[in-house]
């Protein structure tokens, strides 16, 4: 099989990190771009000497990455070690994590394996797999063994960070970047409200508690919007259906068969040939749709999927991502994959979605658009006018008028960063900071994927100039920034403080001619401060 660019590309990198003394290293690429591909490559590539461990925790992936890696090299030996099968001298060796323990562990021969992968690697900071890692040898300082963990969804759920495993990320797509560049189709949006109200429902480890989140949504006039969501907004394409438990996946099943609907469920416990016999059928076109839970969210691939309802609400983004990704896949005639979020009542709790994916408004409704084109559109907003309240847009259609929508509050500092700096810093669509610096450009604290944040400095086209290493906290990167304009743009502090007397004037009548020529509203209540942050930004010069 030969390799996409970018496939060939991360193998670069790869190598480029370890040359430069990387030993843990993090691959984030989404569902459907080929993960088990690139590893399957790492034999020939890295020139294995010794053997190459893969390490996996379910049945699915651990067979994949088998047929995957014999398939690119059909001379090396591949076993799997799992339950009563072994692996034994095999070069390729396998491995499931919860059958790593004890004795088995002990008789893997550290010195035998230079190469380690970690398969949907978000798993890595689970004692199992730490324990794996330790026997090994790999956080040792001067090991010369290389592992590297393959993930589509690094940020977990329960806020634990994969930092505490890898060192730093050797190469990373992310799923708008794939869709825009067509190795993943179109992603159209829909959200179904229902009556239901989470707000009795407990969170354990980041995410609902499966049985009470069960209780509460498997509810007949829940499940017939279901129906009425495949039929109206799903356009009788395949679809899988995820659910809340395995009652509530049996349920909905048997309301799509009774409305004439070719359904079936699988669940975890299902026997093996039983399960395999309904994804059959579904491959095969004879089944419309499959209603799961916790079953296929990894390793199950079928390009012709063309819609995803999410009937199972998650506060896990990472989760989130698994399931929308089951249906990105690029497949013949396939433009899209429609993804209907059933949108549930809950004042307390904050659900993820295609906002998460995509840096959309958290309340926006694509009511069927598609979401990178709405993500570029409203990123360009923001980008031209950053004072602007992107998140009171609700459908995708009102982002015309976008920029009437001047929001004062946001030229303060978050909240969370406010008592560190006496800067004019706001916040931003990605969660991150950036100070606006006379001349256009800007300094930039942007979260990573490991949970630190990256300080950079940019210029007017949003171009690196100079990366200015990480911090631990927003906080430590915000105060790291705020040093760094003290040493090198003094001048420019009675500009970039908030405190200064100049700031809370109403704004000159210069001011307000030069935003009315280009454009933009403004509001009452606006401040020479205000208006100066504003006209920076819009000349990308130190205004008079």
């Amino acid at each position: 099989m030969k390799l996409r660019p970018y496939q060939q590309d991360c193998l670069d990198r790869l190598l480029a990190a370890y040359r430069a003394g990387g030993r843990r290293l993090l691959v984030s690429l989404p569902t459907g771009t080929g993960k088990t591909v690139v590893f399957a490559r790492f034999p020939g590539f890295f020139r294995m000497r010794r053997r190459l461990l893969v390490l996996a925790h379910r049945r699915e992936l651990l067979e994949q990455a088998r047929d995957k890696i014999l398939a690119s090299n059909p001379d090396l030996s591949v076993g799997i070690e799992q339950a009563g099968r072994r692996a034994e001298d095999a070069r390729v060796v396998i491995a499931s994590v919860p059958s790593l323990r004890g004795k088995r562990l002990a008789s893997f021969d550290p010195t035998d394996f230079y190469l380690v992968v970690v398969d949907e690697a978000h798993h890595a900071v689970a004692p199992s797999y730490r324990a794996v890692f330790e026997h090994l040898g790999l956080f040792e300082a001067d090991t010369p063994r290389l592992l590297v963990g393959f993930t589509a969804t690094p940020r977990r759920g329960d806020g634990k960070s994969l930092g505490d495993v890898f060192e730093s990320i050797a190469y990373r797509r992310s799923l708008p970047e794939m869709v825009a560049a067509g190795w993943l189709c179109g992603v159209t949006g829909w959200r179904v409200t229902s009556q239901v109200s989470l707000d009795g429902v407990r969170v354990r480890a980041g995410d609902f508690a499966e049985g009470q989140l069960a209780r509460a949504v498997n509810v007949e006039e829940r499940n017939d919007l279901l129906l009425w969501a495949y039929r109206k907004l799903g356009d009788e394409r395949r679809c899988l259906v995820f659910c809340a438990d395995v009652a509530h996946a049996q349920q909905v099943a048997e309301v799509y068969a009774s409305a004439g609907i070719a359904a079936a469920a699988v669940w975890g416990a299902m026997p093996m040939a039983d399960r395999q016999d309904v994804l059959a059928r579904f491959r095969a076109g004879t089944l419309r749709v499959v209603t799961n839970c916790n079953v296929l969210t990894e390793g199950f691939d079928e390009p012709r999927i063309g819609c995803i309802i999410l009937a199972r609400p998650t506060k896990s983004r990472l989760l989130y991502a698994q399931m929308v990704g089951r249906g990105t896949r690029l497949a013949p005639g396939k433009t899209d994959v429609c993804v209907v979020d059933v949108v549930d009542n809950s004042r307390k709790h904050s659900l993820a979605g295609l906002n998460d994916l995509f840096g959309l408004p958290s309340g926006l409704d694509l009511e069927g658009a598609d979401a990178l084109r709405t993500a570029d559109a409203l990123r360009e907003a923001a980008r031209r006018f950053p004072w602007i309240d992107v998140d009171a847009v609700r459908r995708s259609g009102d982002i015309e008028g976008i920029a009437e929508r001047i929001d004062l509050f946001r030229f303060e500092p978050p909240e969370e960063v406010a008592a560190v700096t006496s800067l004019t810093w706001m916040g931003t669509a990605t969660g991150g900071y950036r100070l606006a610096l006379p001349g256009g450009r800007e300094l930039r604290a942007e979260p990573s994927l490991l949970g630190d944040f990256g300080v950079e400095l940019r210029d007017r086209g949003g171009a690196l100039v100079e990366d200015l290493g990480t911090c631990p906290s927003a906080e430590a990167s915000v105060a790291t920034a705020d040093e760094l304009v003290r040493e090198r743009f003094r001048e420019h502090l009675v500009v970039l403080s908030r405190d200064a007397r100049w700031r809370g004037r109403t704004p000159t009548e210069k001011q307000l001619e030069i935003l009315r020529a280009r454009g933009v509203p403004a509001p009452d209540g606006l401040t020479r401060g205000q208006a100066s942050w504003m006209l920076a930004h819009v000349l990308g010069e130190r205004p008079a």
